[in-house]
């Protein structure tokens, strides 16, 4: 449990995602030993005193606590000294993982000096276990993408109904759909952007007015999470409920790179392939609309193309909204505008949760350095440019898929809509 800095306030406590994943217990000051050479887990569980039970209510008993987690034994926490003793005599080479903001202080001795002996090591075993889900986690994440599209379908509806005309009413509507499900946590800090707040990638203030203009766009990015797995959700929708001139044009590209890299995911297959692939469908629309122009391969070459999709394409999903383990010891960034913003550089295995989120955005700070710079200007017509940039804050649409044996199972889709004449009908209907 953390608490505000100088007062007795605590934070909702969390679990620590990789003591949730060995264990499944959401409450705090547990201790978990494995011997791994007999496989015995043993839960060490806090002894309440009578003070812990006023304020917080009694731990359940040690019997409930074995048979809810599946422990091998349950023991109370003012046992750990003895039995990290007796596992350190046995075991000289046993190492303690624990949270980068472990108190050291709360520790038997003998386990803390060992604290950050191969914790790395550790860490990186924890996230490649981590890194495949089992059908149990991906019904988690499924079951957090079910409460989070419900929410996202609210929002539409409020958005058009005009009941919630600013971004902080969306943003609490979003809380209280997923809340009301059972989500009591959000898996990030909901993005609420209407207008040209869609061209920030992580704008959280969620404080301003939704757009007058009919035909402008509202993006939400908001997920909750359910027995701690994330879901992660972006749709953008019209605030007048249809897509109409440069909006549409650009939601329809961006809708078109979603469904093509989902359309080409395979087991195997690098994940900066996909992002490439994204990137090319995006190059590809953009010079149809004719606010990038020249060859395609050349605009490809030159990365004109991520001065309007200059994020990754996406990343790993679990117990974290980003989960670890995306870059193996060894692989290292791409130093290249877009994919050094990349969060996964691995082949794509079954099993694996990704989230697929190409975008345009239309940001000032990115766009007047490429028109001053004589590699890149050529490859912009201004006119057209000055256009879109005028109306298009930004698009994203954001789905989590699992790997399977012959491509992808989308997560998000079934319980949101992306389609524009599906999104319309929702929204109008």
């Amino acid at each position: 449990v953390t608490y505000r800095y100088a007062t007795d306030h605590e934070h909702p406590f969390r679990q620590e995602s990789n003591f949730f994943y060995l264990t499944g217990v959401n409450l705090p000051d547990f201790h978990l030993l494995i011997d791994l050479h007999t496989g015995v887990a043993t839960l060490l569980a806090p002894k309440y005193t009578i003070d812990r039970t006023l304020w917080s209510g009694d731990n359940p008993n040690n019997d409930i606590l074995k048979a809810t987690y599946g422990a091998d034994q349950v023991r109370y926490d003012e046992d750990l000294e003895s039995l990290a003793a007796a596992a350190l005599s046995a075991h000289p080479g046993a190492v303690v993982y624990a949270p980068v903001e472990t108190d050291a202080s709360t520790l038997p001795v003998s386990l803390a000096s060992l604290l950050h002996a191969d914790r790395a090591a550790v860490s990186r075993s924890l996230w490649e276990t981590r890194l495949i889900k089992s059908q149990g986690e991906i019904e988690l994440i499924r079951a957090a993408n079910a409460i989070s599209g419900e929410a996202h379908k609210a929002l539409m509806k409020a958005s058009f109904a005009g009941t919630h005309r600013s971004e902080h009413e969306l943003y609490a509507l979003f809380v209280y759909e997923t809340a009301r499900r059972g989500a009591a946590f959000q898996a990030y800090n909901p993005i609420v952007g209407g207008g040209c707040h869609g061209a920030t990638l992580h704008y959280v203030r969620n404080r301003g007015p939704l757009p007058d203009d009919p035909r402008d766009l509202v993006l939400v990015d908001a997920g909750c999470e359910y027995f701690c797995y994330a879901s992660d959700v972006t749709r953008t929708w019209p605030v007048g409920g249809k897509f109409k001139d440069e909006w549409k044009d650009i939601y329809e590209i961006v809708l078109e790179a979603n469904k093509a890299v989902a359309s080409a995911i395979r087991p195997g297959l690098p994940w900066e392939d996909m992002h490439l692939l994204a990137d090319r469908v995006i190059a590809q629309g953009l010079i149809r609309l004719g606010i990038l122009k020249g060859d395609l391969e050349e605009v490809l070459k030159a990365r004109a193309q991520a001065v309007f999709f200059p994020h990754g394409l996406g990343h790993l999903l679990g117990l974290d909204v980003h989960d670890p383990g995306g870059y193996p010891v060894g692989v290292d960034r791409i130093p290249l505008p877009g994919l050094r913003y990349l969060r996964l550089r691995r082949p794509l295995a079954v099993g694996m949760v990704v989230t697929v989120e190409p975008g345009i955005y239309f940001v000032d700070g990115l766009i007047d350095p490429a028109l001053a710079d004589p590699t890149l200007s050529k490859f912009f017509d201004r006119d057209v440019l000055a256009r879109y940039r005028a109306r298009v804050g930004g698009v994203r649409i954001e789905d989590d898929v699992v790997v399977t044996e012959s491509g992808c199972e989308d997560l998000t889709t079934v319980f949101v809509p992306k389609e524009i004449e599906e999104v319309e009908k929702w929204i109008l209907g």
